[in-house]
């Protein structure tokens, strides 16, 4: 047997090296790229588990709203709704790694919910309105959905907090299969996954009765003088005396309200440069605990609305997070709730003192109005569903989605099912101008 050489030998060692480290290169870029892949899986299951549960939460949202609403035009929209969340729900949930024969029926139930909805939708568009039948349908299509959608937050929260990998299959053997087997199938533009937060639980102030304080001139202040920087921080001294620290000038804000901005501690305010009115007020307090109610808050909260010369105030409604009470205050006017005319407040539940304050949109809107109420209560009350029991009856003044202050009676009123609405019917046209699901928990008093 002919010798191999050196040279020979060392090319064969030199090339099986090279060999062996692309191969290694090669299996390391392979299981990385896999690793990346599972991950980009995994958050779109987590994507899409979510999802489902938040399309489902919309259709009962408008369904609730939809159905004892008295304008066609509401119906119309609670029907394009329902449609449009129960396809997206279904496109979620066959998104998930789930057998489809174990899903069957789920699919089912969300098709002919969108179908329903759909032909409703024509049937309003020709002229017809939800009867007693379709009020009954939409009923039954929420409280199955509501269902489903609590089984698939239930879901989501045990993968949440065991960090299993719903790649690995999602288990339906807890709580889906009796849900989703009493899914009557008598009764398919993607929305993103932040629109439920849009449907969420909101203030009076920081939802559907919040104007576009961005783009409007402040009502108050006008034809009042600009103030110097020297005098903003006199102001501002003032209302921060019981702060501690140093005030600072922190710059100034553009806008439609121009201010002055100081910060002392750990305080930060706003000063208006035309009229020297303090606009917002906040710290960065982290409180531990909750010792003072909420009536004893609101009336802390009060009485600084008072003190810092704003009179005539209403709280309705209040949240309590992280141990800090955010409070809604309306102007009264008489006996007339300017729900345009808003100032948000909050107290540390902790120690009782407010730490926070934004009266942007009252110094927008306030100013002198007439009221006049053309119908009488009595009357305007006729365009209130029929399917709601009136509890209560009030003098509203709303802003509308024209940004147009629309005087109204407001309704509060009690679904068949306890939950409670409140129905605003224009004072003068009799017609129906808004119509609010209000949420009532231990922690607060919110509208949706």
């Amino acid at each position: 047997m002919k010798k191999m050489s050196r040279r020979t030998l060392a090319r064969i060692i030199t090339f099986v090296s090279a060999a062996a480290v692309a191969l290694a290169l090669f299996t390391g870029t392979a299981v990385y790229k896999a690793i990346q892949y599972e991950r980009k899986s995994e958050a779109m299951y987590r994507q899409n588990l979510a999802a489902a549960g938040e399309y489902l939460n919309d259709i009962n949202d408008s369904i609730l709203k939809g159905i004892y609403s008295a304008s066609a035009a509401d119906q119309s929209s609670m029907c394009a709704d329902v449609w449009m969340n129960a396809y997206e729900a279904k496109n979620a949930i066959s998104a998930l790694p789930i057998s489809d024969i174990d899903m069957e029926k789920c699919y089912a139930f969300l098709s002919k919910t969108a179908e329903y909805a759909r032909a409703t939708e024509k049937q309003i568009a020709a002229g017809k309105t939800v009867d007693d039948n379709a009020h009954a349908t939409f009923l039954n299509i929420k409280k199955k959905t509501a269902a489903l959608a609590a089984d698939f937050e239930k879901i989501q929260k045990i993968y949440l907090d065991t960090n299993e990998k719903i790649a690995g299959g999602i288990d339906f053997s807890f709580e889906i299969p009796k849900t989703i087997a009493s899914a009557s199938a008598t009764s398919e533009s993607l929305n993103t996954l932040n629109k439920n937060l849009s449907n969420a639980p909101k203030l009076i102030y920081d939802g559907p009765f919040s104007d576009a304080v961005n783009e409007k001139q402040p009502q108050m202040l006008l034809g009042l003088k600009e103030i110097t920087l020297q005098k903003a921080s006199e102001i501002a001294e003032r209302f921060l005396k019981g702060e501690n620290g140093v005030l600072k000038a922190a710059g100034t804000k553009k806008g439609n309200l121009p201010c002055f901005t100081f910060t002392k501690g750990n305080a930060y305010l706003e000063i208006s440069v035309q009229g020297g009115k303090v606009v917002s007020f906040n710290t960065s307090d982290e409180p531990a605990k909750t010792n003072f109610s909420a009536e004893e808050c609101e009336k802390i909260a009060s009485r600084f609305l008072k003190n810092t010369g704003y009179e005539s105030m209403k709280c309705d409604y209040y949240e309590l997070a992280n141990h800090v009470y955010v409070m809604n205050f309306h102007y009264m006017a008489g006996d007339v709730n300017c729900y345009t005319d808003l100032i948000k407040v909050k107290v540390n539940a902790e120690t009782g003192k407010v730490c926070g304050f934004d009266a942007a949109t009252y110094l927008t809107n306030h100013r002198e109005r007439s009221y006049t109420f053309p119908l009488t209560a009595a009357k305007a009350q006729r365009a209130v569903s029929k399917y709601l029991r009136v509890k209560d009856v009030k003098k509203a003044l709303i802003p509308n989605a024209a940004e147009k202050e629309v005087l109204c009676y407001e309704y509060r009123c009690v679904s068949p099912e306890k939950n409670e609405l409140l129905v605003f019917i224009d004072a003068a046209t009799g017609k129906q101008a808004d119509l609010l699901i209000l949420q009532i928990t231990a922690n607060g008093v919110l509208t949706k």
